[in-house]
């Protein structure tokens, strides 16, 4: 018997490796808006959130990071989004889910015009039953919210049932929000005592088929 009947996956340092096309595309609005460019450690807090929160986050106004947000899709349509790959053994593990019977949902903060296209660019659209992703306005901006919204359109009515994979703070705070289980991915941009700040209990994964046995087994 499985343990879970949904699985909802972040998509960047959860399912693919982004953060090069992700931060050349953050350089470009510092470039651009003639700002000095943060350090790298700083610049490696924009893989998760929303590019909005994280410009606000570095001093921002409220218009300069709107401006910012459109700067940084124009540079990421043009070549940040081509700079994505699935993690090692990600496809097997999602191909053995769907086998399984386990309905396979994508919650991400990430544009949703944008996500849509980069689950399709790496293959797996054939194998996910929704994407949600976030939205231009402050509608669905969260991840809670991106999470509630999706297991909404999957049709979940027990949430005991699924489980929230992702590999940020930002992922576990999600499903710490909206009452989900918690498994964290290490392999991503994330640090496991982030992680566990909001989800004492969460499983830790060091590979995607790691997963596997994580959604499968009822211990």
């Amino acid at each position: 018997m499985r343990k879970y009947d949904i699985a909802l996956f972040d998509l960047d340092g959860t399912l693919s490796e982004s953060g090069e096309g992700i931060l050349d595309s953050v350089r470009k609005i510092f470039e651009e808006t003639g700002r000095p460019l943060p350090d790298e450690k700083t610049l490696g807090t924009f893989i998760g959130p929303p590019m909005y929160d994280s410009l606000r986050r570095c001093g921002f106004s409220h218009d300069e990071a709107e401006d910012g947000v459109t700067i940084y899709k124009r540079n990421f349509l043009a070549s940040g989004i081509y700079k994505n790959k699935l993690y090692p053994g990600m496809m097997e593990l999602l191909a053995a889910l769907k086998e399984n019977g386990v309905t396979l949902g994508v919650a991400t903060t990430k544009y949703y015009p944008f996500a849509e296209r980069i689950i399709g660019m790496l293959g797996t659209d054939r194998l996910f039953d929704f994407v949600g992703g976030a939205t231009a306005d402050t509608e669905r901006r969260t991840k809670a919210k991106v999470i509630d919204y999706t297991l909404e359109n999957l049709g979940c009515t027990d949430k005991s049932r699924a489980v929230m994979i992702g590999d940020t703070k930002y992922d576990a705070e999600g499903a710490a929000l909206t009452g989900l289980d918690f498994i964290g991915c290490l392999y991503g941009y994330g640090t496991r005592a982030e992680m566990e700040k909001f989800c004492p209990d969460a499983k830790f994964v060091e590979s995607a088929p790691e997963i596997y046995g994580l959604i499968l087994c009822s211990e």
